[in-house]
């Protein structure tokens, strides 16, 4: 794998078009960590062809890759210098509603907005509300609440797969099998880039009320004028208490490491309280996991995406 400096040199000499490449760039504004520290290079593909070209051209030049959506859900380690962050232009910031019952929208649509727009059509999304991101990154990770998930309501993706060393644009009709909870497992599947979703209208006034009540509960019980990436680990399926239950029954609320700490409003929300470093985070997660374990006999996973760690 070719060292810090020669990645640089090796992106800038892509000639790939419809490309924006930016090196030592500050984490703060493409994370919700709010995290102040430099990433070694950031590439914007501004449409489907650009994407798969640039995708395409790091794997044949042995270059690790993460395709950043709206900084939510996602952790980068800044020590590591030899993966290159990719997201999504303004072609894949849309949305459509030409049938009824049918919505469509780009990978980089922001949730809150999807949520708001659909409101507007009388399809009813308020399980989202609140949540931050993009519809991508939503769907990659089957954002949603406890009785309701994303891909439940998806009628297929459009996506880059890769087959026989090619990266290929293709339509994948979505089955029960590739989604559950907190994941989506597509064979092959590189990078989301439009979302076809199938949904009922209903009373807008339903909707509103549902969307009110649901930001409200979380504003009660979430630190959302934080510096946090949203719930860091998926309740687990095999016990009776959700993760934060588990993670407050070891008063574990207010413990911090460097410039991270557990929230004290929840439980399953780590904070960047002062200045923290993505290494801060991490390892005050891993030290909940080993105590979680050591206490319950119960592994947690993670829900936030660890990069380069």
């Amino acid at each position: 794998m070719p060292d810090e400096d020669n990645i640089k040199k090796i992106i800038d000499n892509s000639r790939i078009r419809n490309l924006k490449i930016f090196h030592d760039i500050n984490l703060r504004k493409l994370l919700t960590f709010r995290i102040n520290a430099d990433i070694s290079s950031l590439i914007i593909a501004e449409d489907t062809e650009s994407l798969r070209n640039i995708i395409k051209y790091l794997i044949d030049n042995n270059i690790e890759y993460f395709i950043l959506g709206g900084g939510s859900n996602t952790l980068i380690n800044v020590q590591n210098k030899n993966i290159a962050i990719i997201k999504l232009g303004r072609f894949f910031d849309n949305i459509d509603f030409k049938e009824k019952e049918s919505i469509s929208c780009g990978a980089a649509y922001n949730t809150g907005r999807f949520v708001t727009e659909c409101y507007k059509k009388s399809y009813n999304f308020a399980f989202l509300a609140g949540i931050p991101g993009t519809m991508g990154g939503a769907v990659s990770g089957n954002s949603g609440a406890k009785y309701n998930s994303i891909c439940e309501f998806i009628d297929a993706i459009e996506c880059l797969k890769i087959k026989t060393n090619n990266i290929i644009l293709e339509n994948h009709k979505l089955r029960k099998n590739d989604f559950g909870y907190r994941f989506l497992n597509i064979k092959n599947l590189i990078a989301i880039t439009k979302i076809y979703l199938k949904k009922e209208q209903m009373e807008k006034e339903l909707i509103f009320n549902e969307i009110v009540e649901r930001i409200k509960n979380k504003k009660n019980a979430q630190p959302l004028n934080k510096f946090t990436a949203g719930c860091f680990f998926k309740n687990p399926l095999n016990a009776n208490k959700t993760a934060a239950e588990l993670i407050d029954a070891l008063g574990l609320k207010g413990f911090r490491y460097g410039g991270a700490g557990i929230s004290k409003k929840h439980a399953n929300f780590i904070e960047n309280y002062d200045n923290a470093s993505p290494m801060d985070i991490y390892n005050l997660s891993k030290i909940v996991l080993g105590m979680v374990k050591d206490n319950f006999n119960i592994e947690l996973e993670n829900e936030v995406k660890l990069v380069g760690f």
